[in-house]
């Protein structure tokens, strides 16, 4: 395994294994350079100040705790707005199951009509910032945090969640800071966080590694059963079992051992072959871009499901359009040149 992954794993941990290794000061600030790059820096920097080695990072530290705080009293704003706008909506993919700091809020609106739900942020005066597809942007000007509010789950034109299926997964979620908001239920959330990191990023960073041990470390029997029942109703089946077994492969190379409730998960999921292999030649390297044919398998899986089969056909149509189509080809080259997101 790289060095760089294997120490950065030890240091931080995981909710099935202490950390075990402490850095010298000049590795601390390198490391976080490589936290940034994962989209963990809290996380790493907590994982610091639990074994006295933040020393000369505190007042970065102390910064995030700072946006952290102001993350969450964005969140309970926008909540507390669209409860009293009879809105119907959850947050996903935003409040992580351990402290990080967040660069949007993301929240997927249900049986509101989405029109009415962009004006009541409108006359809220959250700033509009645009519109996608699927998904309009407004910035919580106090916070200086974007919000994404989404009318399906998807990239594009193409929906690779079905909402339908997910309105029945929210429930009540406290925040650190004791204020309750509507959120999708963890298992739900998890889905989501996979999905988005396979189909839309294409790209496999820590964050995602440590959102799923921390999520599986507080399910139980029945919220794993739950969690591969929502998988098949989703048709994301393949797109599971490579970010599960990637995440199993870290946990073993870091820590000697993988977590029975992951190995509970992956006994009943096939084994991606492809992926794995390919880690190991790259040799960890963190972030992980996933094959192309991944992807394509992935993509080709929800054409089995009747609303993302229809977004494809609508995602078709649209590329007849040549504004549309240039826009979707520069997209494109970006996704394969990015070293993260």
């Amino acid at each position: 395994m790289n060095s760089v992954v294997h120490e950065f794993l030890r240091i931080v941990g995981s909710p099935f294994a202490n950390s075990n290794h402490e850095p010298t000061t000049q590795d601390a600030s390198q490391f976080y350079q490589y936290a940034l790059k994962n989209r963990m820096s809290l996380l790493y920097l907590d994982a610091l100040e639990k074994i006295g080695r933040l020393g000369s990072l505190k007042k970065e530290h102390d910064k995030l705790i700072d946006k952290h705080t102001e993350t969450e009293r964005a969140i309970h704003r926008v909540s507390k707005m669209m409860d009293r706008a009879c809105i119907d909506y959850a947050l996903f993919k935003s409040i992580r199951p351990y402290r990080e700091v967040t660069v949007d809020i993301d929240i997927l609106t249900f049986d509101s009509s989405y029109l009415e739900v962009v004006r009541a942020m409108q006359r809220a005066g959250y700033v509009f910032l645009g519109r996608g597809p699927l998904s309009t942007t407004f910035q919580d000007s106090e916070a200086r945090i974007d919000l994404d509010i989404y009318d399906e789950v998807g990239v594009s034109h193409i929906i690779y969640l079905d909402k339908d299926i997910l309105k029945n997964f929210v429930g009540n979620r406290k925040l650190s800071n004791g204020d309750v908001v509507r959120s999708l239920y963890p298992e739900a959330d998890l889905l989501a966080v996979i999905a988005h990191s396979v189909l839309k990023e294409q790209i496999y960073v820590l964050s995602e590694y440590y959102t799923t041990l921390y999520y599986l470390a507080g399910m139980d029997y029945e919220t794993l059963s739950s969690f591969l029942s929502l998988v098949s109703k989703c048709r994301i089946r393949s797109a599971v079992e490579v970010h599960l077994g990637i995440t199993a492969l870290l946990h073993w190379e870091a820590h000697g051992f993988i977590p029975v409730c992951l190995m509970r998960l992956l006994k009943k999921l096939d084994v991606n072959c492809l992926e794995p292999a390919r880690f190991v030649e790259t040799g960890f390297h963190m972030p992980y871009k996933y094959h192309p044919i991944t992807i394509i398998k992935a993509f080709n899986e929800k054409l089995g499901e009747e609303k993302a089969r229809r977004s494809f056909a609508s995602q078709t149509f649209n590329m007849l359009n040549p504004k549309f189509a240039l826009s979707l080809v520069e997209k494109v080259f970006h996704h394969l040149s990015r070293e993260t997101y």
